[in-house]
């Protein structure tokens, strides 16, 4: 498994393979969850063919998300019908659709505005291929991946940085261990006994493919927490390397115009690069 090799991509290809892992980590996040939790929050996924969403009763776009429409899923007629159907089974509430500069067709974006969506963010997609050379080891410090005895720390410090339900806990402490997750957590000042300041998390697939997400404080946006995020996500990446990981995707949550803000030199420093802005639509509010 550390041996493996993956293929070096760019443009469309590297934007539906990221896409892709970006896609598999909600279908698995979802479907760790109890099914007294599913039940309460609303969860559901539906794969059709390449075309992959999400509903719930939480009301944030990542957990309402259409996710691969026109990267790679054919943006036509049936692909809006499906849409229309999945999340009219869920109460018809708000979704979002994610699109990029490598979605098709061009015109994706208008025929969105047209069918009643609204611009609703932008996200800065953020690549690596390849393990570099002892890039990560300066920055591997002072960090802990989550074990079965500290869940419960790590999932109480997401829900109150989130505010989000008791319910969102269990099902957070059902992501510890399964296979393909691991957590990683920083304490203040690095030391072993301090308060959670920092977390996040990453999922790896069996291709060497890895997505970086459920960070807590979200740098730059909640914090400006980004030495204590670079300590976890460098923690995370020595972590899935040496399981096999060799290719990486995360976010930037606040995008800059010219790419050298904070967060785009803490992943460079990384090995990171930006690749392409993901664009958020919201579907109009509910007759």
């Amino acid at each position: 498994m550390n041996s493996l090799e993956i293929p070096l991509l760019s443009g469309k290809d590297l934007a539906m393979r990221a896409e892709r892992i970006d896609a598999d980590n909600w279908l698995d996040d979802f479907a760790a969850a109890p099914a007294h939790v599913a039940a309460a929050l609303g969860l559901a996924t539906r794969r059709e063919g390449e075309l992959v969403m999400v509903r719930s009763h939480i009301p944030f776009s990542h957990f309402n998300m259409v996710l691969t429409l026109g990267c790679p899923t054919a943006a036509d007629g049936p692909a809006f019908d499906a849409i229309a159907r999945f999340y009219a089974e869920g109460g018809g509430g708000r979704h979002w659709v994610l699109v990029n500069e490598h979605s098709q067709p061009g015109d994706l974006a208008d025929q969105l505005v047209a069918r009643g969506y609204t611009p609703d963010g932008t996200w800065e997609r953020v690549a690596l291929q390849r393990v570099p050379a002892d890039r990560w080891t300066a920055h591997a410090q002072g960090c802990e991946i989550v074990t079965a005895a500290t869940a419960g720390a790590w999932s109480h410090f997401l829900l109150k940085c989130y505010g989000m339900p008791a319910p969102i806990g269990e099902w957070l402490r059902a992501l510890v261990g399964r296979p393909g997750w691991t957590h990683a957590i920083r304490r203040e000042g690095g030391r072993s006994d301090g308060p959670i300041v920092m977390a996040r998390s990453l999922y790896r697939d069996d291709e060497g493919w890895a997505w970086l997400g459920i960070d807590a404080p979200v740098p730059g946006v909640m914090a400006p927490c980004f030495e204590d995020d670079q300590k976890v996500v460098a923690t995370l990446l020595a972590d899935a390397a040496a399981r096999g990981a060799r290719a990486f995707v995360s976010d930037i949550e606040v995008p800059s115009p010219t790419q050298d803000s904070e967060p785009y030199r803490r992943w460079g420093a990384l090995g990171f690069s930006a690749v392409y802005r993901r664009r958020l639509y919201v579907s109009p509010p509910a007759a």
